[in-house]
């Protein structure tokens, strides 16, 4: 593979980081501080030209890093070009646009999944994610409800991440209607990407559950929030966050994020259960999710994700 191009952005941008002298470490510190968290992978792909923002998050970030470099607002911005025009009846966004920090799962992803994905209809996803008494993720069950666009369906790839990739990826394991095939992770990437197989190829039109599970192993993966990110949307999204009753969350807010729309964010009220409850229908592509604060919370955050592929 060949050198990336260097473009106008990424020229720019690795200029304005060499004038202010600030590492990437930095760098992601300081919009992390702002509200508008990146990785320092991300930043190396922009930079590199790889890869440049687009979404409405990387433009809020990138908003952010202009102020962080010192520039005027816009001169960053200003070199990514115009921006494609999204209609109604627009394109899904792509794997690498929801996964951007991690490109080397994405490419292999990509592969496994080979288009598979995109002929199943998510009508219902419920997440149950368990979360220990030392505020750490243990598992997270998911059931699908979901409909065939084409004859010979016959698997889905799913994904799960765990934003510290010093923890082991989680183990994918098959509940109902399906079982688990290839597996696949890159190194330090904390996010795996699983094959499951339906007993039978699906007609067009037909309607499927699976129900597996993602079990995680020690250490485990520390848990401030938890993020679903898909590519469609869906009919009804439920997720449920179980807490320990001897660690419980001082508060509570959903967030959604859609690629076509305005970033939002409201509480969440803890339930007698000790758990949280989110239900959204007819959610748009993008990503939806909960975060939490400990009473004693850290300044660094962690996070979850799965993906809609």
């Amino acid at each position: 593979m060949g050198a990336p191009t260097a473009t106008p952005f990424a020229v720019a941008l690795r200029e304005a980081i060499d004038q202010r002298g600030l590492g990437l470490g930095r760098l992601v510190a300081r919009l992390e501080e702002a509200g508008t968290p990146v990785s320092a992978a991300t930043l190396s792909y922009w930079q590199s030209g790889r890869s440049q923002p687009g979404r409405r998050t990387s433009m809020e970030c990138l908003s952010t890093l202009e102020k962080v470099l010192e520039l005027e607002p816009g001169q960053l911005a200003g070199q990514l070009g115009r921006p494609p025009v999204r209609g109604r009846h627009q394109q899904p966004p792509t794997l690498r646009e929801l996964w951007d920090e991690l490109p080397a799962v994405v490419t292999a992803m990509e592969r496994m999944a080979s288009g598979t994905n995109d002929h199943l209809i998510r009508v219902s996803v419920h997440d149950r994610v368990h979360v220990g008494p030392d505020r750490t993720e243990r598992s997270t069950l998911t059931r699908q409800i979901m409909r065939s666009e084409r004859d010979g369906v016959d698997r889905l790839v799913v994904m799960h991440g765990n934003d510290d990739p010093l923890c082991p990826v989680p183990t994918p394991q098959a509940l109902h209607g399906c079982r688990v095939g290839r597996t696949t992770s890159a190194p330090g990437s904390g996010v795996v990407a699983a094959e499951l197989l339906l007993p039978r190829s699906l007609r067009r039109g037909e309607f499927v559950t699976v129900e597996y599970l993602f079990v995680q192993s020690a250490p485990y993966p520390p848990a401030d929030r938890w993020e679903r990110r898909r590519r469609t949307g869906n009919r009804q999204y439920v997720l449920e966050v179980v807490f320990d009753p001897d660690a419980l969350p001082l508060s509570c807010e959903r967030y959604s994020r859609p690629v076509d729309g305005q970033s939002t964010a409201e509480p969440l009220d803890l339930r007698p259960d000790h758990s949280l409850l989110l239900v959204e229908l007819d959610g748009r592509p993008g990503v939806v999710g909960a975060r939490w604060e400990w009473p004693d919370d850290a300044d660094r955050r962690y996070s979850a994700a799965l993906s809609n592929c």
